[in-house]
């Protein structure tokens, strides 16, 4: 009967060294695709930032030209609101 028992203990620790053996190369593997997944993260990150870098310039001109349209707009807008008073609109 000790034997039995001895044998059985033996084959539950086996079994659960191999389920925690299993268990640590699955994470092990999902955590080397994550580090590669993350490396082409990083990789699409920084060519967008370099991508990105020059539109400061173009932005700021656009942005320049935009308030001039504006302020253009507004002295239209003025001219006009004058002919509706004038003729009693």
């Amino acid at each position: 009967m000790e034997s039995i028992l001895i044998w059985l203990t033996l084959i539950v620790v086996a079994v659960v060294v191999l389920v925690l053996a299993v268990s640590l190369i699955l994470i092990a593997a999902a955590l080397i695709r994550a580090d590669r997944n993350l490396k082409a993260l990083a990789g699409g990150l920084d060519a967008i930032r370099d991508n990105v870098d020059p539109l400061a310039t173009d932005l700021t001109t656009i942005n320049t030209a935009a308030v001039a349209l504006r302020d253009q707009l507004r002295g239209v807008d003025g001219n006009l609101q004058r002919i509706i008073r004038v003729f009693g609109g």
